[in-house]
C-alpha cells in the first residue's frame, strides 16, 4: 500500500521557526509571571517577618511592664511610698472592703446589701452616687 507522504498545507504551525518562536515567547511570558509572582510573595514574606519580630519585642515589653507592675503592687512597696510620700493611709479593713458587681450592687456574699447601702448613705463609700449624696443632703 501506498502512503501519502505530502506536507499538510493547512497545519497551524509548521515545524519550522513559527513553532519555536511560539515556544520561546511562551516560556519568557511563563517565566515573567513565575518571577513576578515569586517577588511578591517575597515581599510577603518580609513583611511577616519584620511583623513576627515586632511582635516579640512587644510582647517582651509587655512581659517587663507587667513584671515592674506586679511588684510596684506588693505590700511592701505600697507602705513604703505611703511612708516615703508622708501620706497618713492604713489598709481597710477586711469588713471595711466591698466587691463591686458591674451593676454596681456589692457582690453576694461580701456585705449584706443594707448595710452596704446605709454605709453609703452615712459616709463616701462608692455605692453612694452622686445623685444620692445631694438628695441625702437635702
Amino acid at each position: 500500500m501506498r502512503r501519502n507522504r505530502r506536507v499538510k498545507k493547512h497545519s497551524r504551525f509548521k515545524s519550522g521557526a513559527t513553532g519555536m518562536a511560539a515556544l520561546i515567547v511562551s516560556s519568557f511570558i511563563m517565566l515573567m509571571i513565575y518571577w513576578t509572582l515569586d517577588s511578591q510573595c517575597t515581599s510577603i514574606l518580609r513583611d511577616i517577618g519584620t511583623a513576627e519580630n515586632k511582635l516579640k519585642a512587644l510582647d517582651a515589653e509587655y512581659g517587663r511592664e507587667n513584671a515592674r507592675w506586679n511588684a510596684m503592687k506588693t505590700r511592701e512597696r505600697l507602705d513604703e511610698k505611703i511612708t516615703r510620700f508622708g501620706l497618713a493611709m492604713q489598709s481597710p479593713h477586711p469588713d471595711q472592703v466591698v466587691r463591686m458587681t458591674a451593676a454596681g450592687e456589692p457582690a453576694p456574699g461580701q456585705m449584706s446589701v443594707a448595710r452596704a447601702r446605709a454605709r453609703a448613705k452615712t459616709g463616701n463609700m462608692a455605692l453612694a452616687s452622686p445623685r444620692t449624696r445631694r438628695q441625702a443632703r437635702r
